[in-house]
């Protein structure tokens, strides 16, 4: 390229001559010069000059914007995730569930934490917390675990669980411990149903133990024997169980109670209770009997050396009233037979005659000692010196036979006919002799003849018992 070479005289953009030295671009050049000028200055008016940015101001401004994004993000997330897992809406939802009796739903929140969740131990809290207030309690006690974990409530085998998951927040559930039940009751051969299920429990001091129950509401069914040998069952009865640590105590809510009976007409009177004979004795007429049913009727039976037996009963219809009496005594039998009492009566007649014979009262028997020695001096008297008595026949009247319990003593009254001889010692001179009697006999290791007293044919023959002592 040819290199050109400008005059100073010629035009610096086109080259031409120059008509003025002076200047550098001619007319022409000059005028384009000027239209540019004014085109880029008309340009420059219309958009505004962009001013160049620091660039420590730039990376500010970038960061500003990511943590803005940043903020906005954990705002959202936070917000999401307090709607998810916030513990008041667990409660609604566990509240809902346990009212409408939802097992699924039920189950579905139930961290087992020594036993397996079941069906049948959802049922059985469904059960337990269909009471409203019993659930307003439970709910109670678990938002105050929310805040305090260790927060202790009226249902210790239940509590609440969180699992974290982001940044403090955690999806909660219900941990279910087992629970434990000691059966108490005197009763024995104990056997405990719930809901229709035996359950075999461990024997220790205080009854039966019956452990790993899942916590919630049962229906209660207790068999047993008392101590009479009779089977009693308690019916069904509502059992809650939500007692971890310290077993839950149940007396089995049968139908007995511990009762005592005063009144016993001797200390050596058999008890029976619906009719099967107790061990157990009256002390001081007054026996005390361990748990039996109740409806039970308790009878008292006594046997009296006299063969008199008498009897009584009382029922047991309330347990609240143990303190029982034995009234409307009933004795039968214990009444000697005409033939018993005629051979008392022939052996009492002969000695006695005998004792006139020999003027000996020793001599009298089947009789008491107190008869004897009122007898005596008479027996003994020189009046019977000349006579001899001749025992024949003795005998009483069985439809004339009365007896009689004086001050808890036995007496037997009957009227008496005695035919015997008197003979003359001098003329051997015989008489026969009837004599009537009214004869009471004693108890005194058997029958004895304790007072005797003149009568009359007529009496006898009247046979009246009501004219006996």
């Amino acid at each position: 390229m040819k290199k050109e070479t400008y005059a100073l005289d010629a035009c610096r953009s086109c080259g031409r001559p120059l008509a003025d030295p002076e200047q550098e671009l001619c007319p022409a050049c000059r005028a384009m010069e000027d239209a540019k000028a004014r085109y880029l200055k008309s340009e420059h008016l219309a958009r505004p000059r962009r001013k160049r940015v620091n660039r420590t101001t730039r990376a500010m401004a970038v960061a500003v914007c990511v943590l803005a994004v940043i903020f906005i993000a954990l705002c959202v997330a936070a917000t999401v995730l307090y709607e998810t897992h916030r513990p008041d809406k667990f409660l609604l939802t566990l509240d809902t569930a346990l009212a409408a009796g939802d097992v699924r739903a039920v189950k579905d929140v139930l961290v087992g934490v020594d036993l397996a969740i079941s069906d049948e131990g959802a049922s059985a809290l469904c059960r337990a917390f269909a009471d409203e207030t019993r659930r307003a309690a439970l709910g109670e006690q678990l938002a105050a675990q929310v805040i305090d974990p260790g927060a202790s409530g009226p249902f210790p085998a239940l509590s609440l669980v969180k699992t974290p998951v982001f940044f403090g927040y955690g999806d909660y559930a219900v941990a279910v411990r087992s629970a434990q039940l000691l059966l108490h009751s005197p009763a024995r051969n104990l056997l405990l149903s719930l809901d229709g299920i035996p359950r075999t429990g461990e024997p220790v001091a205080d009854g039966i133990l019956y452990r790993n129950l899942f916590p919630g509401l049962y229906t209660c069914t207790v068999t047993g024997v008392t101590a009479a040998g009779q089977s009693v069952s308690s019916g069904e009865t509502e059992l809650a169980l939500f007692s971890d640590a310290a077993p839950s105590v149940f007396d089995g809510a049968l139908p007995i109670a511990a009762v005592t009976v005063s009144g016993c007409v001797s200390d050596e009177a058999v008890i029976t209770v619906d009719g099967v004979a107790v061990a157990e004795k009256p002390v001081n007429g007054t026996v005390s009997l361990p748990e039996i049913a109740v409806g039970s009727t308790i009878g008292m039976q006594y046997t009296a050396p006299w063969g008199a037996v008498t009897t009584a009963s009382v029922q047991l219809a309330d347990p609240s009233a143990t303190a029982l009496a034995f009234t409307d005594f009933v004795t039968e039998g214990g009444v000697p037979s005409a033939e018993e009492l005629n051979a008392q009566l022939s052996i009492y007649f002969a000695t006695y005659f005998d004792a006139m014979n020999q003027r000996d009262a020793s001599l009298l028997s089947a009789c008491t000692d107190a008869h004897r020695e009122a007898l005596a001096a008479d027996i003994a008297s020189d009046a019977h010196a000349g006579t001899l008595y001749v025992m024949g026949t003795a005998e009483c009247n069985p439809a004339a036979v009365k007896s009689t319990l004086i001050d808890g003593a036995p007496f037997v009254s009957c009227y008496v006919k005695c035919v015997y001889q008197q003979v003359d010692r001098e003329s051997n001179e015989q008489t026969d002799m009837t004599a009537y009697a009214v004869c009471r006999f004693a108890w005194a290791d058997g029958w004895k003849l304790e007072s005797r007293a003149d009568s009359t044919e007529e009496a006898f023959a009247a046979a009246s018992p009501d004219a006996l002592p």
